[in-house]
């Protein structure tokens, strides 16, 4: 692991790094499939989405609503509490030992943008710099160099009371789609490789359920997402239908997490 200060080690103190610690000591699997099975966990739980209770990592704060005009003082704008990730645990971990600590901190700014979008709020850089402990020139510049790269930074201003743009969640599976490797998409997106196939295997989830006429609601609930997330993905899906390269890489994978599907129903394993 890159880094070896007290805070490196602080950051590592979570519940997600004592369910790895145990996974590796008492159940003998190696780090990679210990972070694999804690990560789905999360995912499976619901507990990488924000929610009202403030876990470990987390901080509240209290913002500009999504849907107030831009113009009016910040006192009197219509103002929503949110709940933040500071510290997202083993995910962090996994970016900080792969990429470095710019890349934890630029990935942080991603997630605590869009985790506000997703609960009607939207940030400042000040909010920023007083969430991730550091300077607003600090902020201002990581902002720059993330727009510079493609990412869409939706803070104040920059959403200007329009409403919500493309996620970066979308943005990572088309990169896939579009046959982007997933340590390139990694390193773009400021995420663990693990991370990136997470949400690949989601939006796959999400895609089969729909073509088995599910309901939007009841997909949320059984892939532990967001209504909005399952809706962004299928919209996602309905585009591609259009585009021949993207729709050729989804059927690929849609065929062959059906055959593997199919394997595990059976009890064998194809030759």
């Amino acid at each position: 692991m890159s880094g070896n200060t007290a805070s490196d080690r602080l950051a590592l103190k979570t519940p997600e790094a004592s369910l790895l610690y145990v996974l590796e000591s008492e159940f003998n699997l190696s780090y990679r499939e210990a972070r694999e099975v804690v990560s789905a966990a999360q995912e499976l739980l619901g507990l990488d989405r924000p929610t009202g209770q403030v876990r470990s990592g987390q901080m509240r704060l209290v913002v500009a609503s999504l849907r107030a005009p831009f113009g009016p003082p910040l006192d009197e704008t219509a103002r929503v509490e949110v709940t933040l990730t500071v510290d997202a645990g083993t995910a962090d971990a996994a970016v900080l030992s792969e990429q470095g600590r710019l890349a934890v901190r630029r990935g942080r700014i991603l997630r605590l943008v869009e985790e506000a979008l997703e609960q009607g709020g939207v940030l400042t850089e000040e909010d920023l710099a007083r969430a991730l402990q550091v300077t607003r020139r600090t902020i201002e510049r990581d902002v720059q160099a993330l727009r510079t790269a493609g990412h869409l930074v939706q803070t104040r201003g920059q959403v200007k009371g329009t409403g919500r743009g493309q996620t970066h969640k979308v943005r990572i599976i088309e990169l896939w789609l579009d046959r982007q490797g997933y340590d390139k998409i990694a390193l773009w997106a400021h995420h663990s490789v693990q991370s990136i196939k997470r949400y690949v295997s989601t939006f796959l989830r999400i895609v089969t359920l729909h073509r088995q006429a599910t309901a939007v609601s009841e997909i949320a609930f059984l892939v532990a997402a967001s209504e909005k997330l399952v809706s962004d993905y299928l919209g996602l899906y309905a585009r591609a239908q259009g585009e021949p390269l993207r729709r050729a890489k989804l059927d690929e994978e849609l065929a062959r997490v059906g055959g593997l599907a199919e394997v595990v129903q059976k009890g064998g394993r194809r030759a």
